[in-house]
This record gives structure tokens, sequence and C-alpha cells, in this order.
């Protein structure tokens, strides 16, 4: 295993794996850590399957990245051979003034995508098993689906391994630095030191302390994934017949679910968990978490009210506006952090593995990252 690379990588789940993975298919020498052996159950990059959404409620601009996603996780499949996206459709429902379908709504016109608006009768229809009440409406987007994280983050160490890249697994680093110049980084490892040109931080939870110096306004946010089975009408629960399905049931308060595909219906609250520490973090799921979700799911989705046959906590890295961290360490200009975080960036790991590799290799992106920059975080939430 070698010690010096153009690129040492930290992190190596969803958006690191892709970031090793480009970087080497481009041939450029990678070294990666990650302090687990991915993929694994201990961070962000976990949960059998991941939404993929084109009509964006969070920006117009994650359209065109989210649009180049789509190409390169189907190109992965075609390389690897492994199923890692399934288009299904998927359903967003909400108050029809709320921010999540105003803002589904306002893609779809900036960018012309396929989306169709369907009133709380036309939803019933096509979707008996839902029931959302009458104030709400729903935006179909035919483009959605699902993500199948295991499959990806292991099909992207597999290209980057095959690439030429090395990475080690069950190896956190303890320490690293840059010269004033930012000609040379050096990273400690308890194999090693390691020496490269250059730097990306894909670390996902554990990003804050790695660059604790920074005091970035960025904290962890514990959530809970469940996997219920249907007490009625399972069959209508199965991919073939409907895709995902989110809820904003109250003005910035919502939840997502995802079809059986043989796990159970997973289903979950979006945000609304609590602070934590991403290495104590708290794996025990409360009846009162439980309940809480039952609640809702009888509320809209009673069909699907049974028995629960799976739960699991998992972290969010929550930015104050929601919005990535995709720059430069303001210091240390041969540093790259990267956090596509807020509970809505597995999607666009494979896009993200790309930007990485324009930005290391010639310090710009053909996207507009102006609403990821870290003088925001700095500035204006400090």
């Amino acid at each position: 295993m070698k010690t010096r690379a153009d690129v040492i990588v930290v992190g190596l789940g969803a958006h690191g794996s892709s970031v090793a993975s480009h970087l080497a298919r481009r041939g450029l020498n990678v070294i990666g850590f990650d302090m687990y052996r991915p993929p694994h159950s201990f961070g962000s990059s976990h949960g059998s399957t991941r939404i993929i959404r084109q009509a964006y409620s969070e920006g117009p601009f994650y359209v065109p990245l989210m649009q180049r996603a789509y190409d390169l996780w189907e190109d992965l499949e075609q390389r690897s051979g492994r199923k890692i996206m399934r288009i299904t459709g998927g359903i967003s429902i909400g108050d029809r003034r709320g921010k999540g379908i105003s803002g589904i709504k306002r893609s779809a016109e900036e960018h012309s995508l396929p989306l169709d608006v369907l009133t709380p009768a036309q939803i019933t229809q096509r979707f008996p098993m839902l029931h959302p009440h009458d104030h709400m409406i729903g935006a179909f987007d035919p483009r959605a689906g699902a993500i199948f994280p295991e499959e990806a983050v292991q099909a992207q160490i597999e290209e980057a391994i095959k690439a030429g890249a090395s990475l080690y697994f069950d190896e956190p680093i303890s320490k690293w630095s840059s010269d004033q110049k930012g000609g040379n980084v050096r990273v400690e490892s308890k194999s090693g030191i390691y020496e490269a040109e250059q730097l990306v931080f894909t670390a996902g939870a554990w990003l804050p302390e790695l660059v604790s110096k920074l005091n970035l306004p960025i904290w962890i946010e514990r959530q809970v994934l469940f996997w219920f089975e249907p007490k009625a009408n399972a069959e209508a629960f199965l991919p073939q017949n409907m895709g995902n399905h989110s809820w904003e049931y109250e003005q910035g308060h919502s939840m997502y679910a995802q079809p059986d595909y043989g796990e159970g219906v997973k289903i979950a609250f979006h945000h609304d968990g609590a602070q934590a520490n991403p290495n104590q973090l708290d794996r025990k799921v409360e009846e009162s978490e439980e309940k809480a979700l039952h609640e809702q799911i009888e509320r809209y989705i009673p069909d699907l009210n049974g028995k629960v046959l799976k739960r699991l906590a998992c972290m969010y890295t929550d930015t104050p506006d929601l919005h990535f961290l995709v720059d430069f360490h303001p210091h240390y200009k041969n540093i790259l952090l990267m956090s596509p975080c807020s509970g809505h960036g597995f999607k666009f790991a494979a896009v993200m593995g790309e930007i990485a590799a324009d930005l290391v290799t010639q310090g710009k992106s053909q996207f507009d990252l102006s609403h990821f920059s870290i003088d925001r975080l700095l500035t204006e939430y400090s």
C-alpha cells in the first residue's frame, strides 16, 4: 500500500467512495480512509433504499445536478452489473400552499419537468391506500424511485480499487495538516503517515470534529427508520404498484415512505430528531418514537399500520439552511470540504464524485455551487 498520493480522501461512504472512484478512474493516485468498513450502518449511507427524485422541492438549482446524477447512476449500474436504481414514480403530498409542494412545482416549471398535480380525490383514485386530507394536493414525479445505498457504495468502492486507489478500512485518521503554501497535506493514522498534494473530507457526521477549528455551524441529528408490515392490502405497497410517497402533514413536519422491496415498507419522519454525538449515538429505538409514527400512519396510510419488522437509527448532518457544503477550506486551497447532507444528499453521491474530481483537477465545476459555499456558513450563520 502506498504512502504518497495525488489526493487523500477521508470518509468512504456514499460520497467519499464516489470521489475516490472518479479521481482514480481519471488516473490520479488516490489514498482513502474510513473509520469503519463501508458499506456499514454506523453513519448516513445505509438503510436498504434511498429516495431519488427529480422535481426537487429544496430548490430548482438542485435539478441540473440531479439530472446528471441519474445518468451517472445508470452508468455505474452498467459498469458494475449491480442493481443500484429503480424508477417507480413518487408522490409528494401536502397543503396546497405548503413549502414542499410549492418547491416541487417551482422546480418542475423552471426546468420543464413532467409533473402531475393531483387533487385529494385523484390521489385516492390512483393510490387507494393513501388518505390525504381535503386541504392537501399531490405532486407526482414519474422519474422518482429508489437508490439501493449498500449496493451503490460497494460498487463505487470496487471501482476505486480496480482503478488503483488504496483504501484503508477500519482506520480513522488521528491527525492532518497542510503547509501554508497549500502544496502538501499530511495525514496520520495507526498504520503510518501519508502525504498528498490535496485532501478531500467526505466524512459525514464526523466532518465538524475533523475541522473543529473552523467552528462550522453544523450539527448531527439522530433519525430513526422503521420497516412496517402492512396490516391490509400488502400487494398495494409493492414497488410495481406504488412508488415513494412523502407527506408534509403539518407545515415544517413531514414523513416519507418507500415500497416493500423485501424487508417491509420503509417509513420515517424527515427531521425533528434530537441533536446527537456521532461517537455516542443512541441506537435504541424508544416506544414513544414508534408510537408517534403509528399515529401519523393511522391518519394518512391506515392499511400500512401493521407490525414493525425492523428499526434502525442513523444520522443527518445538518447545516442551518439545510443546503450542502461543497467548497475549499478557507485557509487551505488544497483541502476540499464536502457535506452533501441535511437528510437529502445520498441521491447526489454519483454527481458529487464528479464535481469533486473537477474541483481537484481544474479548480472549478460546470455546476453552480454558490448555494453550497462555506462563506455563507461562516458569515450568515456564525
